[in-house]
């Protein structure tokens, strides 16, 4: 049997309360500051930018250990700001913006080797769910890891033990209307990044979605059962990024 060890801790909500607390007050302060001719005009406009914000959701992600979605917002946020902090040219931009995509895959790879040693994969391993459009659980558990592509698990085990499931710029399909639930608490835990991901799940299950989300949604379109199972619950979870996850039946 698989267990789950629950791995991220309560402190990640109360965290994005701070964060987005203190880019209110930074803001309130900056706008304050500029109309009382208290703050430059290029500080005001380096602080309050598109760019600074990226940069604190990059800060804010690798914080919360959620690396790759970090980095990448930290890398673009950065990029964009040095020439309203230096004034260089436009022909900057022109020269140096394929640095993004370099830094980016750098990023996923060092992602999907940092997986595959986590779970102990020689590289070349556990590479079939790249290229398998179709897979299924193994004892009831479910492991993905998508990077670019498109996957579908199938739990055709007569009970759901929970999931791992990890995507970036890719996307998830999980099917549970096949399965049940056995433990009081069942978890999928996810991490997904630029990707999306759809979950089939029965009409009669109880959903809760505790998950940590940046600029994402999760939007559940089940046709809700009248008879709901409240002596076993699923409990969706983890950190999403620029992403979205469906629920259906």
């Amino acid at each position: 049997m698989n267990m789950y060890k629950l791995s991220h801790p309560h402190w990640h909500r109360t965290f994005n309360t701070i964060v987005t607390a203190l880019i209110f007050i930074v803001a309130g302060s900056m706008l304050l500051g500029r109309n009382l001719d208290l703050i430059p005009a290029y500080v005001f406009h380096i602080v309050v930018s598109w760019q600074m914000l990226l940069i604190v959701l990059g800060l804010s992600s690798l914080i919360k250990r959620n690396l790759a979605a970090g980095f990448i917002f930290l890398v673009v946020g950065t990029f964009f700001l040095i020439p309203v902090i230096t004034g260089v040219e436009g022909e900057w931009f022109r020269t140096y913006w394929p640095v993004i995509f370099i830094i980016i895959g750098i990023v996923l790879l060092f992602k999907r080797w940092n997986f595959k040693r986590h779970r102990g994969c020689k590289w070349g391993e556990c590479d079939e769910h790249a290229a398998s459009k179709e897979l299924f659980s193994e004892d009831g558990f479910v492991k993905a890891d998508v990077s670019f592509g498109a996957a579908r698990y199938i739990v055709l085990d007569p009970v759901f033990r929970g999931a791992d499931i990890d995507v970036s710029f890719g996307s998830v399909t999980l099917d549970l209307r096949k399965a049940s639930l056995d433990e009081s608490q069942t978890y999928i835990d996810i991490d997904c990044s630029f990707g999306g991901i759809e979950l089939f799940i029965p009409a009669h299950w109880n959903v809760q979605v505790k998950a940590d989300s940046t600029l994402s949604g999760c939007e559940d379109k089940r046709h809700i059962s009248q008879v709901v199972d409240y002596e076993h619950k699923l409990i969706i979870k983890g950190d999403l990024t620029f992403s979205g996850i469906e629920i259906k039946n």
